[in-house]
């Protein structure tokens, strides 16, 4: 099977075309709490720029997808904090009759201003130390019957921290295998069903854990415009530790609920995009953290050229057992966005973000107020 994919796969690289999407973005903007600080915050006028190019390749049976950027930050009078990150990913997924392959892999080297700031887990941006971390997803699914369908996937993340130990992170890899089952009972209706096993390790700090999970749920279509899926179950991890730790603890045994939640709602002018999940997630801090995400996304075209966006999340870390650490973290963004359209290739954008996050261990809540102005060009839509 294997190798009649990679001769059909062969065999359309030579046969289909590919397109060549490249593009550009800059961006002035002033924030008055660049570090997330609680105190003595620093405020900075900076620019923003990135430049990107897609590969891609597709047919009526498969798909390849190469993008890469490079992009860069600058901080007028705080010059440790600019910093110039690079990032590949790769996609790519070949369907047969019944079966369908499919490969995932991202690389990024970036700062921990950056990858950490808007994280699930970390939150830590006050020094700019370099990571490069390292994903790879491989999947296979089969359709049993044209109801029933099932999918094995699998992701291996590697992440490393310069200086890890001056900004209290710690390298790491998770490995993660899951079930997926589907089994439509109508047109509208979809049964759904997930196993799950996953392996964390930390080195530097001598901590690792397993834990599992089982979700079951449903997919819902209340019209060609809505749609409400949803999955819910449990977890139970085991966690090994010699004490020196992020975690704070020894060995111990804890469970927790599972959960994912989304409402998709497509308007005459505009979408909607609520969604909630409850997971335990890898971190930098040297363990699993329960986290719980609550996010809404909404866009709206104002005029034939204007259209006006909101984006809020909201994070909060918990550790899997009940002990209160530093892991402890509530983190709240809030953008408000507009866009006007120059012409089909290029735009310009205005957007205000508002930051918050309230560490359990730390006395007082840090904020942040910033300002974009940016413009952007796709040599892809012309």
């Amino acid at each position: 099977m294997i190798a009649v994919s990679l001769s059909a796969f062969s065999d359309d690289i030579l046969q289909q075309p590919w397109k060549f999407e490249p593009g550009a973005r800059l961006s002035l903007f002033y924030d008055d709490n660049v570090r997330l600080s609680v105190d003595d915050p620093e405020a900075s006028l900076g620019g923003l720029a990135e430049i990107y190019g897609l590969l891609a390749w597709r047919t009526e049976k498969s798909s390849l997808g190469l993008r890469a950027a490079i992009d860069g930050s600058y901080y007028d009078d705080i010059s440790e904090l600019n910093t110039t990150d690079g990032s590949l990913d790769f996609t790519y997924d070949y369907r047969m009759s019944r079966v369908k392959f499919g490969l995932v892999t991202r690389l990024r080297y970036d700062s921990t201003l950056t990858s950490e700031d808007e994280a699930d887990t970390t939150g830590v941006v006050q020094a700019n130390k370099r990571r490069t971390s390292l994903e790879i997803g491989p999947s296979i699914g089969y359709d049993l019957t044209e109801r029933a369908r099932i999918n094995a996937e699998y992701t291996f993340l590697d992440v490393s921290y310069e200086d890890a130990e001056a900004i209290s992170l710690s390298n790491f890899q998770n490995s993660r295998l899951g079930f997926n089952t589907e089994y439509d009972l109508s047109e509208r209706s979809r049964l759904l069903g997930r196993l799950s096993y996953e392996q964390y390790e930390s080195d530097e700090v001598s901590q690792s854990s397993e834990s599992f999970g089982v979700e079951a749920g449903f997919r819902f279509q209340f019209s060609e415009r809505t749609t409400l899926s949803a999955l819910g179950g449990a977890r139970f991890a085991s966690i090994k530790s010699d004490g020196t730790g992020q975690s704070g603890s020894d060995d111990e045994n804890s469970s927790g609920p599972l959960l994912e939640v989304g409402l998709d709602r497509i308007y005459e002018r505009g979408t909607l995009r609520l969604s909630l999940e409850r997971s335990l997630l890898p971190s930098g801090r040297g363990s699993l953290l329960d986290t719980t995400i609550a996010s809404v996304i909404v866009s709206s075209p104002l005029t034939e050229r204007l259209t006006s966006s909101l984006t809020a999340r909201g994070i909060r870390n918990r550790n899997p057992g009940d002990e209160v650490n530093a892991n402890d973290r509530d983190y709240l963004i809030l953008s408000p966005a507009l866009r006007w359209r120059l012409n089909e290739s290029s735009w310009l954008d205005l957007s205000y973000r508002y930051r918050w996050q309230d560490r359990e261990v730390l006395d007082g809540i840090a904020d942040s107020n910033s300002v974009y102005f940016g413009y952007g060009y796709d040599w892809g839509r012309r």
